[in-house]
């Protein structure tokens, strides 16, 4: 009986020493880990407040189309006036 007394002592101090060092452990990691979410969200919130989206851009580059197809057009027409005041 003493023998199986001394046994669980151990067993029991044992587990002490595991939950002495995994429950700081666990809270540990858990904190971090509540850290990057919230930092991850803050970051998800900063681009959307802060960066185009893809239709953004696509509606950019097609508005610069558009003003870079009426400046050219009118250069022909200036050219084409040009040339047509030279030969009368």
């Amino acid at each position: 009986m003493e023998h199986l007394t001394s046994w669980l002592v151990v067993i029991i101090g044992i587990v002490g020493v595991l939950l002495t060092i995994a429950v700081p452990l666990i809270a540990y990691l858990n904190s971090v880990a509540h850290k990057t979410s919230t930092e991850l969200s803050n970051h998800k919130t900063h681009v959307a407040e802060n960066y185009a989206t893809k239709n953004d851009v696509k509606d950019l580059g097609d508005r610069m189309e558009r003003q870079m197809q009426a400046g050219f057009d009118n250069l022909k027409e200036l050219l084409t006036n040009s040339k047509n005041k030279d030969a009368a």
